[in-house]
Order: structure tokens, then sequence, then C-alpha cells
């Protein structure tokens, strides 16, 4: 039974599905609930004549928008927006994983995605059965949960590894103007949804933003190399993994100086850090203020 036969079914049958709920007194079930069972008991069936029997994983992305209502994909799409999303899911796995295309369908786009070699994880005692695992499944889902909380707009600093993946997917729907649905299914018949909408792309290009910290140190070291466009670098320590810092001066103020290399300086130095939405620094710069009181008579002479 293929993902899209059983996605043709449940869309014919949408209304009768919900008459019938009705009529047994009980709240109709989502999507992913329903088709969870229907895969389960499939699956509890074939095992019952054949016990290594497993199901296929495979996400399924449906694309929204004008440059998707013809059913097939532009390449320009594929492009830009599968390599951030195997990025995404492989940063989640901590472990390279590789998806490949495997259909296209109408409906909008949608996209059939598995992993090229899904590595299945099964127990060698018969008397356990065949437990169902891969690397590609628990990455897969914390990708749909990272693209959730997006769209709820909630904190999603606990998938931080994986959220540059995310970005590369929105500035690709954005290219196009395109929204998104996910749907993965698991080997044990999980079913798990997530969509991008323009409110969860907003605010994924929210997390980018950054705002200035600024705050003041001291950098005592030697001279490794001077620049006339107003740079000095200084290395803290002879070690080769010592920090070394390049600190920006005023291009005429650094010839009045008089710096040599080698030389060693202490300098109080401002410190401009830019800072992103999750606290991640995008950039850090130094600014010379004034040399430390113990060399002013150094500089003075």
């Amino acid at each position: 039974m293929s993902t899209t036969w059983r996605q043709r079914v449940l869309e014919r049958n949408r209304a009768a599905n919900a008459r019938f709920f009705a009529d047994q007194g009980s709240e109709h079930r989502s999507e992913d609930a329903y088709e969870e069972e229907l895969r389960r008991h499939w699956l509890e069936a074939v095992r019952h004549y054949d016990p290594a029997a497993q199901l296929q994983e495979e996400l399924v992305v449906r694309l929204r928008g004008e440059a998707a209502d013809r059913g097939a994909l532009d390449f320009r799409i594929g492009n830009a927006l599968l390599k951030p999303l195997r990025e995404g899911v492989s940063a989640s796995a901590r472990k390279d994983v590789e998806l490949e295309l495997t259909g296209i369908s109408r409906g909008s786009t949608v996209l059939h995605v598995r992993p090229n070699v899904p590595e299945i994880v099964s127990d060698t005692n018969e008397n356990l059965g065949v437990i169902d695992s891969s690397i590609t499944d628990p990455a897969m889902r914390d990708f749909l949960k990272l693209v959730d909380a997006a769209e709820k707009e909630q904190d999603v600093r606990r998938w931080e590894r994986i959220v540059p993946g995310l970005n590369g997917v929105v500035e690709a729907l954005d290219k196009f103007d395109l929204s998104m649905e996910m749907r993965w299914f698991s080997l044990d018949g999980t079913v798990r949804s997530s969509h991008l909408s323009r409110r969860g792309k907003d605010y994924v290009r929210s997390l980018q933003n950054t705002e200035v910290q600024k705050t003041r140190m001291g950098i005592t070291g030697r001279i490794t190399e001077l620049r006339e466009s107003g740079v000095v670098k200084i290395k803290t320590g002879a070690s080769k993994t010592s920090p070394a810092y390049e600190i920006r001066v005023n291009p005429e103020g650094l010839i009045g100086m008089h710096l040599e290399l080698g030389m060693t300086v202490s300098f109080v130095v401002e410190v401009s850090r830019k800072t992103d939405m999750l606290g991640n620094a995008r950039s850090t710069d130094y600014r010379f203020l004034r040399v430390s009181d113990g060399q002013k008579k150094l500089f003075d002479e």
C-alpha cells in the first residue's frame, strides 16, 4: 500500500470518516493518528507470515505556492531545498545522512524523499523479534519538532545545532515564495507532521537578527603583525595555541605610536560582540582605546 494511494483514499473519504466517528460518539482522530494505526496494523499482519517484514521510511514534502502549482519540480527549487534539508538532518543525527528523491506527485508539488541506505538495527535474537530503528528516524523527528516549534514561535534552543539547516530551507522557500508541509513515516509505523507557513518563516528569519554588546578588556602580548590600514595583531603567549587578537587602531594614530614587530604592549580595548537571538556570537571586533597605565610613560618617551 503506497503512501500516495493511502493519501488519496483519506482525502476521498474525509467527509464519510467524519460522519462515522461522529456516530460512534468519539472524536475524529488526526490524519497522522489514523495513518499510523493503519501502518502498524499492516505491519503486525504481515509479520504474522514474515517475522522479518519491515515498513519503509519516507519523508513527504508538500510545497504550496504559485511556483509549485503545476505539480512539477523546478530544478532550482530542488537544488535550493534538498541540500539544507539533508544538512539539517545530518546535524541532528551527528552523522552524514544521505537523502534521495524517489518520486514527485501532484497536489501542488509533493516530494517523496528517503534515506539512501537506512541503517536498520535488528536484534539477532529471534525470540525478541525485529527491532525497528535507524539513524535517520530520531534525526528526522527532531527536525520536524524544530519546524513545529518555529511555526508556533517557541524557544528552539534545544535544537540549536540543526537551526542552520532550517535557515537554509527557509531561504529556499522564500526565494520561490513557497510554504511547506512535511510528513515523516517511520519504520515502526509512526507518522509525524509539521508545516512551515509565512509565520514560521518570519520567526526563523528573526532568529538571525543581531544585537551589539560592548565591553572593555585589557590585552597584553607581543606584536606579530602591523598593517597600514590600522590593525595591530597581538599574540598573548609563546605557545602556538595562545590567543591572538586583531585590534583596530586609527591609521593616523597608529603611525604616531611608533610600534614595532616583536614589541610587548598592553592595551585597553573596546570589545564589540554581535550575537543573534539564540545567543551565538556572529562577529567580535576589538578597537583600541588607550595604552594601559603601566605603559603610558613608555609611549610618552
